[in-house]
């Protein structure tokens, strides 16, 4: 079995997470997804090609095995 995590850096103001952040920042978040045992399984970035590095926006999904 497994769960399911929606990832959006749409939802920052409610919950904290990225908007408007550079791209070692959001790989340190999906490291840390990582780190919790959550596997990225679909992912989509939306870059501003007006700043080089970020700011960078996502919407994906995670999974890892139910315990």
């Amino acid at each position: 079995m497994w769960e399911y995590k929606i990832i959006d850096s749409a939802n920052a103001g409610k919950t904290g997470f990225f908007r408007g952040r550079t791209v070692e920042q959001a790989e340190a978040y999906l490291n840390a997804l990582g780190e919790e045992g959550w596997e990225i399984i679909d992912i989509d970035f939306q870059m501003d090609p007006t700043m080089p590095g970020g700011p960078t926006h996502f919407h994906g999904i995670a999974k890892r095995a139910k315990s």
